[in-house]
């Protein structure tokens, strides 16, 4: 599975191109195939997954202050 830069479009690290879903350790195209790397992998998603769903608060909240107008 491509993720991130491999998909362009400016995907987040380890983003898949379905929005929010993320993939880590060998499921990921080119994945080193080592138990520490997925480790390290599924700590740096936190961070993704944090940003991901910050936005889109943000996002829900801009629709939602647009219907009030």
């Amino acid at each position: 599975m491509r993720t991130g830069a491999e998909l362009g479009n400016g995907h987040a690290m380890l983003e898949t191109s379905l929005p929010g879903v993320f993939a880590i350790g060998d499921v990921r195209a080119a994945s080193i195939k080592r138990v520490a790397a997925a480790v390290g992998e599924g700590a740096q998603v936190v961070a993704s997954l944090h940003s991901y769903l910050a936005k889109a608060d943000e996002d829900e909240a801009r629709i939602a202050a647009s219907g009030r107008a």
